[in-house]
């Protein structure tokens, strides 16, 4: 199924060294080692944040690099921080990260003697929590509906962040997730103080009712036994069913937004190669929607302030998952790169500061005053 080959066709982990300092910790078990885990990460000084640790091997600052933009390099992993932490803005209050459909936090495979862990969010969260920014990592059931999946997300907010006021950003069907949360979960332990949905499809993805047409009542349970042998499964497969145009339109229709609460939104397209994981998908939405990442159209993913639509991007390179070396060669070609992960969600962060929270620009003085909006291709 297309699912499991969207799953299977990432690019390959970072070798077991990087993956551990990526982590912060690696742990053995017994023969196959698959392990959820949570990450709670609420950094609150720079100097002491896991990326220097990471970013200080020659081989994984590279990786980082190819996350962000030229003018946001440096020579050396203390000049790249600096540098950073001088342009954009860290929020006062924690980011909360929300995975879609199929999503997780960070699980880790392998055998015991030589265990790699995959992040789902790859290296935005190291980045934004060296700027001063804290960070959740959250995971909720993958093939569950919004509601279950918001309910666990409110859940795991209060037991981290009790009291306080947080930034919700949901990739896919987490922007759904948060928008239920925000609307309808309402006396949990917490407030939420914005809604950033990047490539969510607010009014549903043709391509949910492509697949559940296609794959048809008869055999979903074979499809979720399938997906639950997968690290990432779990879940009763009611999201499927929810991303479909009509159910859209009535979730909208019941999920108001809430007044006091700041929402934006960024689109993406993508144009997949005659070879392609996301061909499949591109084509049914493209005939039905328009210009797509591969699974949300422009059009859905549009909701509050939209912010812009990222060119020449998958569905998945809008969480961090891109090819370091085909950006390389891209770089050495001369090709335009048009999205990097990590300037795009610091740019994001350095908004929700500016706009949400009501901090000042830098000073104009400043030999590194602050351009972040200006670096995301829109």
């Amino acid at each position: 199924m297309i699912f499991l080959r969207f799953i299977l066709a990432h690019p390959p982990p970072p070798p077991q060294h990087s993956a551990r300092y990526l982590s912060g910790t690696n742990t053995g078990g017994p023969g196959l080692n698959i392990r959820p885990q949570l990450s709670t990460s609420a950094t609150s000084t720079r100097s002491e944040s896991p990326i220097s640790r990471w970013w200080f091997q020659s081989e994984n600052k590279e990786n980082v690099d190819a996350l962000l933009e030229a003018e946001d390099r440096a020579d050396t992993f203390q000049e790249e921080q600096q540098l950073l932490e001088h342009k954009y803005r860290s929020t006062k209050n924690p980011v909360v990260f929300c995975h879609g459909l199929l999503g997780f936090d960070s699980v880790t495979i392998g055998p015991s003697i030589a265990p790699v862990q995959v992040t789902h969010w790859r290296g935005i969260k190291e980045i934004l929590e060296a700027n001063g920014t804290e960070v959740l990592i959250t995971r909720v059931p993958a093939t569950s509906s919004p509601a279950d999946r918001a309910k666990v997300l409110e859940d795991k907010i209060s037991s981290t962040f009790p009291g306080r006021s947080v930034h919700l950003i949901g990739h896919s069907m987490g922007g759904v997730d948060c928008r239920y949360l925000t609307t309808h979960l309402t006396q949990r332990k917490f407030q939420v103080l914005s809604v950033t949905t990047v490539a969510t499809p607010h009014r549903g993805s043709s391509f949910a009712d492509h697949f559940l047409n296609t794959v048809g009542a008869a055999r979903m349970p074979s499809v979720l036994s399938l997906l639950d042998l997968l690290p990432n499964g779990g879940g009763d497969g009611k999201a499927f069913q929810s991303l479909t145009i009509e159910s859209m339109r009535k979730f909208n229709e019941e999920t108001p937004d809430v007044a006091g609460v700041r929402y934006y939104s960024w689109g993406a397209t993508y144009h997949p190669g005659l070879v392609d994981t996301w061909k499949w998908p591109h084509s049914v939405v493209l005939e039905h929607e328009g210009e797509n990442d591969g699974l949300v159209s422009v059009a859905s993913g549009k909701w509050g302030t939209y912010c812009g639509t990222i060119e020449d991007v998958s569905h998945l390179n809008l969480v961090g998952w891109i090819n370091p070396a085909q950006y390389k060669l891209a770089e050495m070609l001369g090709r335009e790169i048009k999205f990097r992960p990590a300037t795009f969600y610091l740019s994001i962060v350095d908004r929700l500061a500016g706009e949400v929270e009501g901090q000042p620009p830098f000073p104009p003085s400043s030999p590194m005053s602050n351009t972040s909006n200006d670096s995301i291709h829109a």
